[in-house]
């Protein structure tokens, strides 16, 4: 089961007189975070432990654990009078105070279960880039433009999450979830590969 944190950080601005052409640089940034802290970000060579689960179950919830996990980002305008400058950094992150399972719940199946909802969160930050690339951004309508990409990125991922826990119950279609796991498996790899040959 997947909720989603979400998080905004407003646009800084600067100098923004009269520019006329406006250059976007969306990517995706790799933050780290120390051993103590409550947030985990998206890193192909850390998946989640049951470890990370450290928040209090919800005896009522149907799912045996939730993933608490979403995209955010942070932008910076500039200009040198003629032309404006957007950079955008999209990260994708986890929080282990707002995540948490069941005791009956700590098989690798699970944990497996839960690592895909954090891969289609990193999978829909990644949408997001693809969607700000291709936006037509104007000194007029950067600020809403933006805001409007990051809205329906959030709700196309939340509609993905919620079609994964429908489709296998929750992980308890285990034929559905071996689908959904090749399928996933699949994105990531080829997202993975192509953060490489950018390197």
């Amino acid at each position: 089961m997947k909720r989603y944190i979400f998080l905004t950080v407003f646009i800084a601005t600067s100098s923004l007189c009269f520019s006329q052409k406006v250059i976007v640089d969306a990517s995706i940034v790799n933050k780290k975070a120390n051993a103590n802290s409550d947030t985990i970000y998206y890193d192909f060579n850390r998946p989640l432990t049951w470890n990370d689960f450290k928040g209090k179950p919800n005896p009522n919830h149907p799912g045996g654990a939730v993933t608490a996990s979403g995209f955010a980002f942070n932008s910076q305008m500039n200009s040198d009078g003629r032309t404006m400058y957007l950079k955008i950094q999209i990260y994708t992150f986890f929080g282990k105070s707002d995540s948490w399972k069941k005791p009956q719940i700590g098989s690798d199946y699970h944990l497996l279960h839960e690592q895909h909802h954090f891969d289609i969160t990193r999978l829909g930050a990644e949408a997001l880039v693809d969607a700000i690339s291709k936006a037509d951004f104007t000194k007029e309508n950067y600020n809403s433009l933006l805001t409007s990409l990051f809205d329906k990125a959030n709700r196309e991922n939340s509609n993905l999450q919620q079609q994964y826990d429908r489709e296998t119950v929750h992980s308890i279609d285990t034929a559905k979830q071996q689908e959904w796991n090749n399928k996933i498996a699949d994105e990531v790899t080829k997202l993975k590969e192509n953060t490489v040959d950018k390197l």
